[in-house]
C-alpha cells in the first residue's frame, strides 16, 4: 500500500517557519530563498487540503491545525534526524584532504563550514604540504591538484580553471604600460613566486617559460623571490613589483581596486582537478567530493 506522505522539505520548511514564526529567518536556517519555503508550506497546505499559516494584522500565524500539526509531526523529525545521524556515524571519521596552502585559505577554508553543517560526523583533516602533494602524492586520501589532470595510480575530476593573471599596482601598470606579450612583464620589477621552483611549477616560472625563457634565464632575472603566494601577494599590494597568480586568489584585491590585472591575455596551463587513488571506495571521499563539485557550480 502507498504511503501518504508529505515531502521532507515540505515539512522541514514548515516546521521552521514554526519554530521562528517568520519565512525570512526560515529560509536562513535552511539556506533557501524565501519563495522557495513558502511555496513548500503552500504545497503541504494542498496536500492536507486545509490551511496552515494565515495572517492576522500583516502577521503570519499558525492556523489551528498549523499548531496541532506541527506539535505532531516535529518530535518525528527530531527522532528522524537522530536516526539519520546514527547510520551516519557509521562512516564517520577522519578525512584527510590535500590542498596548496593558498587555495586552502583563500578558496576551501570559507567553504567548510557548510560541510560541517552537513556533515558533522566527519572530521577534516587538510594537509599543506607541497613535496607530499605533489611529489610524493601522499598523505591524503583525497586533494585538490593544479595539473594536467593525469596523475599515475590516481583518478581525477576536473573542478575549476586554473588561469594565471598577471597583476600589480594601478600606479606601476600606468609607469610600465600593459603587458600584451607575455615577454613585457620584464619591463617591470619583478616578483618571483620560488615555491616548486626545482621543479619548474611556480606561477612566475610557467608564465616566463610560455614567454620563450629558458630555465637558466629565470634563475638569472632580478627581483624579489618569496615562497607562498600570500608573500607574494603583500610585496605586490605594497607595489614592489608585478607577479603571476592564480586569478582565484587576486580577486577580493582586483574588484576593490588595490590590484589590476596587467595582461591582456590569461595563462592558462593546467586546471585544478579533485584527485584520490585508484579504486578508492571509501563513501567520505564520494560525498566530499560531490559536495565540493556542487558548491562550485
Amino acid at each position: 500500500m502507498r504511503r501518504q506522505l508529505p515531502s521532507l522539505i515540505s515539512l522541514t520548511c514548515f516546521a521552521a517557519f514554526a519554530r521562528h514564526m517568520s519565512v525570512t529567518r526560515a529560509a536562513e536556517e535552511l539556506s533557501l530563498t524565501q519563495g522557495a519555503v513558502s511555496r513548500q508550506i503552500k504545497n503541504l497546505e494542498d496536500m492536507l487540503g486545509r490551511p496552515l499559516v494565515e495572517k492576522v494584522r500583516q502577521r503570519l500565524l499558525l492556523t489551528e491545525d498549523g499548531q496541532r500539526y506541527v506539535e505532531e509531526i516535529a518530535p518525528l523529525l527530531d527522532q528522524l534526524e537522530a536516526a539519520t545521524r546514527r547510520v551516519s556515524a557509521r562512516q564517520s571519521g577522519r578525512l584527510r584532504v590535500g590542498a596548496e596552502p593558498s587555495l586552502t585559505t583563500r578558496w576551501l577554508l570559507p567553504k567548510l563550514k557548510a560541510y560541517g553543517q552537513l556533515h558533522p560526523e566527519i572530521e577534516l583533516q587538510v594537509m599543506n604540504d607541497l613535496q607530499r602533494l605533489y611529489e610524493q602524492l601522499e598523505g591524503f586520501d583525497l586533494a585538490i591538484l593544479f595539473g594536467d589532470g593525469h596523475w599515475r595510480g590516481f583518478e581525477a575530476q576536473r573542478l575549476m580553471d586554473g588561469e594565471m593573471v598577471a597583476v600589480c599596482t594601478p600606479d606601476l601598470l600606468q609607469r610600465h604600460g600593459p603587458v600584451a606579450e607575455r615577454r613585457d612583464i620584464l619591463r617591470y620589477p619583478l616578483l618571483h613566486h620560488s615555491a616548486l621552483a626545482a621543479q619548474g611549477k611556480s606561477s612566475t616560472q610557467l608564465w616566463l617559460l610560455s614567454a620563450g625563457l629558458s630555465p637558466r634565464e629565470i634563475d638569472a632575472l632580478p627581483g624579489q623571490r618569496l615562497e607562498h603566494f600570500q608573500f607574494v601577494l603583500d610585496a605586490a599590494l605594497h607595489g614592489l613589483g608585478i607577479t603571476v597568480l592564480p586569478r582565484y586568489f587576486v580577486a577580493p584585491e582586483v574588484e576593490d581596486g588595490r590590484l589590476v590585472i596587467a595582461s591582456r591575455e590569461p595563462l592558462v596551463c593546467g586546471d585544478y582537478y579533485l584527485v584520490w587513488p585508484e579504486g578508492c571506495r571509501d563513501a567520505r571521499v564520494r560525498m566530499f567530493a560531490e559536495w565540493l563539485l556542487a558548491a562550485q557550480h
